[in-house]
Order: C-alpha cells, then structure tokens, then sequence
C-alpha cells in the first residue's frame, strides 16, 4: 500500500475547499491511501483540525490558508508545499461558492431610471473560474521542477449544471460552463507538452452546506452518494498512464456518466474553426502548438 511508503516518497495532492465538503472527504481518502495531504481552505481552524486528525505530527499533512480567487495567495500554498515535499503530483481545484446575490434584480423591478443596481458581486466567477486558471497555471509551472517520473494531475471539481443550466444558480452556471471548456481547451496542449493531465468531475447534488436545506430540495435518489462522487476522482488520480485528460465524469446518484464534446453540426465549418491556425498561435502564444491536425500555413494565398 502507499501508505506505507517513506514520507519524501508519498505522492502529493493539493485540494483546495478542503475544510468542509467535498474537499474534506477527499483529503481523509486519499491521505489513507498513501498521500501527503495538502489542505487549503478559508476557515483556519477547521483546516487545522482536520490536518491533526491526519497526522499530529504533521510530516504527511500540511494545512495553508488560501483564497483561491487571488493569484499571490495560491503562490503562497505553492510555496509552501514545495518547501515541505519538493514535489506535486495533483491538484483537486474544489473550492467553490454559488451565486452570492442575483442578476435578475426581481427585487429592483420598481427602481426609477435613475437608480442604476449596484456593481455586481461576482465572487463566484471568481472563485470558480478564475481561480482554476490560476492553479493551472502554477501547477505547470512547478509541475516542470517535479522529480523525474512524476506525472501531473488537475482535477476540477464542477457541475453537471455546467452543461444543463439551472435558473436558480445563473453565475454558477455559467461558471461552471467555463471551467469545464477550461478543462477541455487545455487538455491537449497539456498532456503533448508538458505530460500533465486535466479532467473534470460533474457532480449531481451533494450536501456540501453550500446551500440550505437539502433534503428537503431533493429526495434520496436524486442526491450524489458519497463512494459515487469521491470514485470519480480516483478514475484520474488512478490512471497511471496519465492518458485520460479533457474529460468529464458526472456523478448520479450511484452512477457514473462520461460526457463528450458535442458532434459537429456544420461540417468543415466547425471543424476548420475548431482547428488550430498555428501563425495565430505563434502570435498569441510565442511557440507552435504541435497539435495535430493544425494549419501550418495561409488556406488561402493573398492575391
């Protein structure tokens, strides 16, 4: 087991929202099965609890404070795993919130014209979208400097209502839309270039606290069980090839459901734009991409 394995041997994860929910089951099951446990959260002193349930002596666990939604705060866990362990093997971006008020402004239908609504609070953009291309973008970096044979793995925790909107939650869904194409646009460049994988669990409900009542919103069949939800996880973190990347796996009750990028409607229309333009991409990106199936050149020669 990898349990028993050397403290400097034991592969690393960073899980981020990992002193309640989802994040939290995850850092019990997999500091079990053999992993120095990185757990990172807001709320300090349930981050420090959970970490000496772990190990009190604190040599396979660490806990960091860390706003994911700010780039200098997820530098600073970085930071701080490295310092302990040298080494990173994956990532679980978990934190999440839900919309923290509403777009819809039914409350201000009476509002004169001269009184424009306020500045959106757009935490949940933040948090669930731009954080995750924060530790995307750290992860490759560190990733880089792992020992020899590491293989690198970002999981992102979603949302089915990624692909089918909910109206209660109109900023998580769209959030939650755009981490999934996160996912999926980077997948391949990734895995070609730098040998890191990039995939998405898409969890039904599951009672998180995140929202109030939940059994009462929903009934037991509807819900994500727990073995159900924290299994999809290990499909990647147990993939040694470090092959399956730009997935996405919803977790339904006890099942589990692969969904694909959509078939192309329109032909050659699509697939040319879906296809990479390389000039494009050296321009943007300072290198060629080296994906298949790019454009090398101009289609079409000026006249």
């Amino acid at each position: 087991m990898g349990s028993l394995a050397p403290t400097d041997q034991r592969k690393v994860v960073i899980i981020t929202g990992a002193t309640s929910g989802i994040g939290r089951d995850l850092a019990h099951r997999l500091h079990a099965r053999g992993y120095n446990v990185a757990i990172t959260g807001r709320r300090i002193k349930e981050g420090e609890t959970i970490a000496r349930e772990l190990d009190a002596s604190g040599k396979t666990v660490l806990f960091a404070e860390c706003h994911v939604e700010s780039y200098a705060s997820q530098l600073q866990l970085f930071k701080a795993v490295w310092a302990k362990w040298s080494r990173i093997d994956a990532f679980i971006a978990n934190a999440g919130m839900v919309d923290s008020g509403s777009r819809y402004n039914l409350a201000r239908r009476g509002a004169s014209v001269n009184e424009p609504p306020p500045e959106p609070d757009v935490s949940c953009t933040d948090v669930d979208f731009k954080a995750v291309v924060y530790t995307t973008e750290l992860f490759v970096h560190y990733m880089r400097h792992n020992p020899p044979g590491v293989k690198g793995k970002i999981i992102v925790t979603g949302s089915i209502i990624a692909i089918y909107p909910c109206p209660t939650f109109p900023e998580y869904s769209a959030v939650k839309a755009a981490a999934l194409q996160w996912v999926r646009v980077m997948a391949p460049m990734l895995l070609k270039h730098e040998g890191v994988t990039i995939n998405t669990v898409l969890p039904n409900a599951y009672d998180t606290g995140i929202m109030p009542d939940f059994k009462e919103a929903y009934l037991d069949e509807h819900m994500t069980q727990k073995e159900c939800l924290m299994s999809a996880y290990d499909v990647f973190l147990e993939d040694e090839t470090n092959l399956k990347t730009g997935q996405a796996i919803e977790t339904a009750y006890e099942s589990h459901y692969g969904h694909e990028v959509p078939a192309y409607k329109s032909g050659n229309v699509i697939e040319r734009t879906d296809k990479v333009y390389e000039p494009w991409f050296q321009y943007l990106h300072h290198g060629r991409s080296g994906l298949d199936g790019a454009y090398l050149e101009p289609l079409r020669k000026s006249s």
